[in-house]
C-alpha cells in the first residue's frame, strides 16, 4: 500500500476527484479520513499522556515509533497494492507533514485542492440556502474556525516550494479534467488510466447528515462547471479579499484567488 495524502481547502472537489480516480481499481479513496488525527493523538499520547508508563517498562523509544507506522495499514487493512489517496485538509501544515514522512513515507506525495476564497464562501452559502438555512458566514470567517485552519495549512504548502506538493484547482478540474488527472498521474508516477467523465457513478460518500446539511459531499454524474448565482455581502467580499492577501500574498495562489474576487 502507497498513501497519497489528499489536503487543501474545502468545496474544492476533493470528492469529485475520489470518485473519478477510484475508477481506477488501483487507486482506494474513502472520503474524509481520520488517520491524521488518529496518528497525532497516538504520538501526543506516547510522547505525553503515556510517557510515564513507556519510558517505566523501557518502551518509550522503540515503540512509538513501531506503533506510529502501523497505524495505517491497520487504518486500511484490505489495501494491499493499492495507492490509497487519504483526505484530511490539514495533512500539509507544518506538524502533520512532517509526521507523516516520519512515520508514512519520507517522500510523501500530496494533491492540495485550492479554489478562490469568494468562491468557496459563496459554495457554502449555496449549500447552506439549499438547505433553507442562512448562510454561516461569521463562523467560517471566524479566525478559529475550521475553515481558517485549513486555509493556514495550505499558506504553509503554498509557501514551502516543495516538489512532493501537487496543486489542483477546482476550476481546472471542472474544466479541463484530462489534463487535470494526468497531472495527478504523472506526480504521483503511475500510469494513465483513462477516466469516464460523462458518467460518473459515485462510490465514494460521506454522512452529511452528521453534520445536518444535506448535499455537501454530492457530485453529479456529468462534469460541468455550474454557475453559483449567490451574491456576498461586501462584507464578507473584504473578508475573502483580506484572507486572500493575508495568506496567500503575492504567491501564484494569491494571484489566482485576486483576479477572481476583486
Amino acid at each position: 500500500m502507497e498513501i497519497v495524502l489528499l489536503s487543501g481547502l474545502p468545496r474544492t472537489g476533493s470528492t469529485l476527484l475520489q470518485n473519478l480516480l477510484v475508477q481506477n481499481t488501483k487507486i482506494q479513496a474513502d472520503g474524509n479520513s481520520a488517520l491524521c488525527q488518529i496518528m497525532w493523538d497516538a504520538k501526543i499520547s506516547c510522547e505525553h499522556n503515556a510517557a510515564q508508563q513507556l519510558i517505566g517498562v523501557g518502551k518509550d523509544v522503540s515503540f512509538k515509533a513501531n506503533f506510529l507506522k502501523n497505524i495505517p495499514s491497520i487504518y486500511y487493512p484490505d489495501s494491499t497494492g493499492k495507492i490509497v489517496f487519504d483526505k484530511c485538509r490539514t495533512w500539509v501544515n507544518g506538524t502533520n507533514i512532517s509526521m507523516a514522512r516520519q512515520y508514512i513515507s519520507e517522500d510523501i506525495k500530496a494533491i492540495i485542492m485550492v479554489r478562490p476564497i469568494e468562491e468557496i464562501i459563496a459554495s457554502f452559502a449555496r449549500v447552506a440556502s439549499q438547505n433553507n438555512r442562512p448562510p454561516a458566514y461569521e463562523l467560517l470567517l471566524n479566525k478559529d474556525s475550521d475553515f481558517l485552519r485549513e486555509v493556514h495549512a495550505t499558506s504553509t504548502a503554498v509557501n514551502s516550494g516543495d516538489p512532493n506538493f501537487f496543486f489542483v484547482s477546482y476550476e481546472d478540474l471542472v474544466t479541463d479534467t484530462e489534463r487535470t488527472l494526468s497531472g495527478i498521474y504523472r506526480h504521483i508516477g503511475l500510469d494513465r488510466f483513462i477516466h469516464n467523465t460523462q458518467k460518473i457513478v459515485q462510490t465514494v460518500f460521506e454522512n452529511d447528515k452528521t453534520n445536518d446539511i444535506i448535499g455537501m459531499h454530492t457530485i453529479r454524474p456529468k462534469i460541468a462547471y455550474k454557475i453559483n448565482k449567490i451574491v456576498l455581502p461586501d462584507w464578507v467580499k473584504a473578508a475573502c479579499e483580506n484572507i486572500t492577501d493575508t495568506f496567500f500574498g503575492n504567491t501564484l495562489l494569491g494571484k489566482v484567488n485576486g483576479n477572481k474576487t476583486r
